[in-house]
């Protein structure tokens, strides 16, 4: 007898991308260390965060993809992990994202994803999800989307366009460390070029002055001292 494997449905898709999302901090606002192990009883993509001034809140948070083309070694979603790949739609996120915040259960959305095609394709997805809310839907509220490294210019600025806030993840100090861990990866052409752009784009003074922007490490990927997570390395100085 064969049995039949039917296509997950949003709830399912929902369980498997929000798990895969929990190795990203939650929000550009709070520092809070264990806040992005934590979760709502009522849905793995419901996470508390802290706010600057003490309160707490609720983001819905998910990837919209699991499909990933890169190597990183640490990453249990990288190229050819054994795991259950999966994606939503912009559509699909935007109204689940909706349903929750219509009924008072988050107060934004953290999207972030892994790199199906290429990185600018990935932002399409990330950024046509961010489109439909503020344009279609007409939401003003808190979205937080991640940068995709190797992004173009033009990709990048749209993001931060839409963005409460944005974040692209260092991974680990230097050139010399992240060969380490991928061989697909350019330190300074995938991350830190777009670092330092998206730090003009959001400065002082700038058109997206209101947006935020914030990173990571993954400390002790590459074998690296823990003491490297007190600061960046001297080509990240932004």
């Amino acid at each position: 007898m064969v049995g039949v494997v039917s296509r997950p449905g949003t709830s399912e898709k929902l369980d498997i991308l929000s798990t895969d999302a929990q190795y990203d901090l939650a929000c550009a606002c709070s520092c809070n260390t264990d806040e992005h192990r934590r979760r709502s009883s009522e849905g793995k993509w419901i996470y508390p965060v802290t706010l600057p001034n003490g309160g707490k809140s609720t983001l819905f948070k998910t990837l919209i993809s699991n499909v990933c083309s890169n190597d990183c070694k640490y990453c249990p979603l990288r190229e050819h992990a054994n795991i259950h790949r999966c994606s939503l739609r912009p559509e699909e996120t935007a109204k689940i994202f909706l349903d929750y915040y219509n009924q008072r259960k988050v107060f934004g959305l953290f999207l972030s994803s892994g790199v199906s095609g290429s990185a600018d394709a990935t932002m399409d997805r990330l950024n046509s999800t961010a489109k439909l809310l503020r344009k279609k839907y007409g939401y003003k509220g808190y979205i937080h989307l991640k940068i995709i490294p190797g992004a173009s210019d033009a990709a990048i600025e749209e993001t931060v366009s839409l963005a409460s806030a944005v974040s692209l993840n260092i991974e680990t100090p230097g050139e010399n460390n992240l060969r380490k861990l991928s061989n697909k990866k350019k330190y300074i052409r995938d991350i830190i070029e777009p670092m330092k752009l998206i730090s003009r784009l959001v400065g002082r003074g700038s058109r997206y002055e209101r947006t935020k922007q914030t990173t990571q490490f993954v400390v002790g990927a590459a074998g690296e001292s823990t003491k490297v997570s007190g600061f960046l390395s001297k080509e990240a100085a932004l």
